[in-house]
């Protein structure tokens, strides 16, 4: 049960990054830049144009709809037919919110044109988040299961800029990491990445198309996949390189009008810190160590202490903030002083010397030194303990190695193993679910609700108990077993050879 919970809330993790991240962009291609309190308000709002599919579902089957958002099931003596009127005032009343907020706070660049249509362009845009928000909460985590499947590792990162900048955005990225060892060819982009805008602009229309773009940055090789959105960064690959693409971005976003932050408060320091960034750059040989900007620096460090943030966006403005104080006292980025200084180390450093081939084992022969090999008859009880030893030695590190080899190997079943449990029981959790409710329902007309609810969770225990036995039987009975035997051979043969 740990193990399903452990995979329910990775893959929670990965949906909520996913969704969070055309979330927060939604509210700022559809309304800009807002307040704090201006902030709640409108998320509420897009977060309910969200979850319009659950109200057009509760028309069509309002109990069940009822039951998947607050997990209370309705008696029998409920009528339906209120509350299906419930769920049709529910699903005209958020189109009709959107549009009048949409009308209200719309940018007139973006939507130039009379207030009616603005107000009855909220169907639209609500089809539109629901279905952008719909395809990312189901794509999202079979693309986690997928990647974990295929031992690589999925990041997103938020980042919301203009749909201008993206091309010069990934070609930064791009260039940043060929001198980094990592090159990336351009490609096209997956379906599951395109769709989203396509979906917004198709549907929605004018209203995303100052921020959203059909066309995508995308970038690969056979270890790591690059994708540069208007809302969000993408690196999917080999955890290794995927880190080391995740640092550099850091690095690559921090001095572009680039927005990693969501909070308003967060949003705020962030473009101080950025415009502070822009003004150094502006004249880097005059403003190097400059007074007034350290001590704005030091403003905005002294605002990030006293300001409650949620923790990612805490830190984002912390590690932006660190950038600035190393640009602003004349230090290159730290990656690229690093990358910099590993290169003039490699460059300076000098060829070692060989090892000398010299037999550990030397006779002398007629006061000589030599180096022909000896046999074991003719060894001194020194120079045969030296041996001994010597060979110990090496067998000892031998039977290390192999002792790794398949402990590795082991662990390698061992996570298989955990792995099918795991997405088993996940799709075990959301089929089986619906399906015991139905029955409970069932035999609720033939014996007591109780009754029935009892009798479904006594067949469920049992065929999860079935469940759990089969899988600890699959476990690794013998661990290091050609091992063990190596090493009984290897003790039979040191008896019979000191015999």
């Amino acid at each position: 049960m740990a193990i399903l919970q452990a995979l329910i809330s990775y893959l929670g993790k990965s949906a909520g990054k996913a969704l969070n991240a055309i979330f927060g962009w939604a509210v700022l291609a559809l309304f800009g830049t807002t307040s704090a309190k201006e902030q709640t308000l409108l998320s509420a709002v897009v977060a309910a144009a969200a979850a319009w599919p659950i109200l057009l579902l509760g028309v069509i089957v309002p109990k069940i709809a009822l039951l998947i958002v607050a997990f209370v099931p309705m008696g029998k003596s409920v009528p339906s037919f209120w509350l299906r009127l419930i769920w049709i005032a529910l699903a005209v009343l958020v189109p009709i919110v959107v549009g009048s907020v949409v009308a209200k706070r719309g940018s007139q660049e973006t939507m130039p044109e009379p207030g009616w249509k603005k107000f009855l362009r909220g169907f639209p845009v609500t089809l539109a988040l629901a279905c952008a928000f719909l395809l990312m909460l189901v794509v999202a985590p079979i693309l986690r299961i997928a990647t974990v499947i295929r031992r690589r590792e999925i990041v997103r990162i938020p980042a919301v800029m203009d749909k201008g900048i993206t091309a010069l955005t990934m070609a930064a990225l791009a260039d940043t990491l060929e001198r980094h060892g990592i090159a990336l060819r351009s490609a096209k982009a997956p379906w599951y990445q395109t769709a989203p805008a396509k979906i917004l602009l198709k549907i929605g229309g004018r209203p995303f198309a100052a921020m959203a773009s059909e066309h995508v940055e995308y970038r690969r090789n056979p270890q790591l996949e690059l994708t540069v959105l208007p809302n969000e960064t993408i690196l999917r690959g080999v955890p290794v390189l995927v880190g080391q693409a995740r640092a550099l971005c850091t690095e690559v976003y921090g001095p572009r009008p680039i927005i990693q932050t969501f909070d308003a408060g967060a949003r705020e320091l962030e473009w101080h810190a950025k415009r502070v960034w822009a003004i150094y750059l502006e004249q880097p040989d005059a403003h190097e160590r400059s007074d007034v900007l350290e001590h704005r620096v030091t403003e905005l460090s002294a605002q990030l202490s006293r300001l409650n943030l949620p923790w990612d966006e805490w830190q984002i403005i912390y590690r932006l903030l660190l950038q600035v104080d190393r640009a602003v006292h004349g230090d290159e980025p730290l990656l690229e002083h690093a990358q910099r200084v590993e290169e003039r180390d490699m460059a300076d450093e000098k060829a070692l010397p060989a090892p000398r081939n010299i037999e550990k084992l030397p006779a002398r022969r007629q006061g000589l030194q030599t180096t022909v090999p000896m046999s074991v008859e003719g060894m001194s009880n020194r120079e045969l303990i030296g041996h001994v030893i010597e060979n110990a030695t090496q067998l000892a590190k031998k039977e290390i190695e192999l002792a790794k080899s398949e402990l590795r190997a082991d662990v390698k079943k061992e996570v298989a193993m955990v792995k099918g449990l795991g997405v088993a029981g996940l799709c075990a959790i959301w089929a089986v679910s619906l399906m015991l409710v139905a029955i409970a329902l069932a035999l609720g007309n033939v014996i007591p609700e109780w009754a029935a609810a009892l009798i479904v969770a006594g067949v469920v225990l049992a065929v999860g108990t079935v469940a759990g036995l089969v899988g600890w039987g699959k476990r690794v009975k013998k661990p290091l077993e050609a091992t063990r035997r190596s090493l009984k051979e290897d003790a039979l043969w040191a008896k019979e050879r000191l015999a």
